[in-house]
């Protein structure tokens, strides 16, 4: 019998498919969710838990070694408003002070705790470097919001446990994020590339970050902040020509101008005007190997 995981935020595009990713590899599943009296589709267990209200049910701790936490509201959902951005940080941080307050207080023998980033830790710019894990936290919004997050987790380290933080770059997979949005437009031919083209699009495909959970569970002797990107560093043009491709299109569209993004989504457009590049060098010295290292790959066989 393999070990018992509680996971926050597995209601969301990567939860959904890290439960029963999780339960095929044997292990046993704790689910925390702010739904009521939802539904299992396998043999998790889920367990009601409302952070405003700062309330858990402590039963999901019950025989917990690892807790993997996915919990954050979505970055690019809607408008950057103040009250969306304050959403946004308080979805990540309250989660994890209320997960921590909990293990802290009634003592839970915890060991591990994974815990999700992202790599707009680096700042929304477009520059000839290439980040590694030692790289200065940039200074927009997403930057702010993905150092508050990792200084939540790593409080978790105070308790003893093990913590993982991995910054994970765009997640591609067919039932959420940049593909669900953008692969119906590609359908059609249009050109889904934005200003320049030039900014750089880091990149995982799901099955890859779904087998870097379970890698990171039973590697225990790994802790630390990982850059989780393919080693691929493709262009948002890449991008746009790769997906027309993998649907036998072609564009003769314009990118959609860098002004009319900025309309259109205010603050919240520089996250789609900019991007650098990611090292990924020190998950792959783990020994962890990517099955889709390169955008083709992924977008030939979606998932």
């Amino acid at each position: 019998m393999k070990e018992k995981i509680l996971i926050a935020g597995g209601t969301g595009f990567i939860g959904k498919r890290l439960i029963p990713f999780l339960a095929n590899q044997g292990y046993s599943l704790h689910v925390l969710t702010r739904r009521k009296n939802l539904q299992p589709i396998g043999e998790e267990r889920y367990f009601h838990w409302d952070v405003q209200q700062e309330q858990i049910d402590m039963d999901a701790f019950e025989g917990v070694n690892t807790l993997i936490n996915l919990t954050g509201a979505g970055i690019g959902d809607r408008r950057w408003t103040e009250r969306r951005k304050k959403e946004i940080i308080d979805s990540r941080v309250k989660s994890l002070e209320l997960l921590y307050q909990s293990i802290q207080q009634r003592k839970f023998p915890v060991k591990t705790l994974l815990s999700a980033s992202g790599v707009g830790y680096y700042g929304a710019e477009t520059s000839i470097t290439i980040f590694n894990e030692e790289g200065l936290p940039g200074r927009d919004f997403l930057a702010s919001v993905c150092q508050k997050w990792e200084e939540a987790a790593q409080k978790f380290s105070s308790l003893g446990m093990r913590t993982v933080i991995l910054r994970q770059g765009v997640v591609l997979g067919t039932e959420g994020g940049i593909y669900k949005r953008l692969a119906p437009l590609a359908k059609n031919g249009i050109n889904v590339s934005v200003g320049s083209g030039r900014q750089f699009l880091p990149w995982v495909d799901i099955r890859d970050l779904l087998r870097i959970y379970e890698f990171m569970i039973r590697n225990v002797e790994l802790n630390g902040i990982f850059n989780v990107a393919a080693s691929e560093h493709i262009s948002m043009n890449d991008f746009s020509k790769t997906l027309l491709t993998s649907f036998n299109k072609t564009s003769f569209l314009p990118n959609a101008p860098a002004w009319l993004m900025k309309i259109m989504y205010g603050e919240m457009a520089n996250m789609l005007l900019h991007g650098s590049r990611v090292n990924n060098q020190k998950i792959k010295e783990t020994g962890f190997q990517f099955d889709f290292d390169n955008l083709e790959a992924s977008l030939s066989s979606p998932s």
